[in-house]
């Protein structure tokens, strides 16, 4: 595929950009010289790579559930309290 100065006009239109006649021509180049280099990738003989989704092997690395005691008491600071439960004014 070819790139010219209509595709890169597009390109520039649809990222809203105000690019100048010189840059144009610079674009076009390194454009071309891209699409190139990923033309020699597709020289490559692949039918007996396997894919790789991944760059490296996914482990869980989440720990075991385990219950813990709870050592905190949240009610050590009030005297609204009655058993284990924040206490609070009666409503008719």
């Amino acid at each position: 595929m070819k790139i010219d100065e209509n595709i890169v006009e597009h390109v520039a239109k649809l990222a809203r950009i105000k690019i100048s006649e010189n840059e144009k021509k610079i674009f076009v180049e390194q454009f071309n010289s891209i699409f190139e280099l990923f033309s020699k990738i597709d020289e490559v003989d692949t039918k007996d790579v396997e894919p790789a989704f991944q760059p490296i092997d996914l482990k869980n690395a989440f720990r075991d559930d385990e219950a813990k005691k709870f050592e905190w008491d949240p009610l050590a600071n009030t005297k609204h309290k009655e058993g284990k439960y924040f206490k609070g004014p009666k409503i008719v």
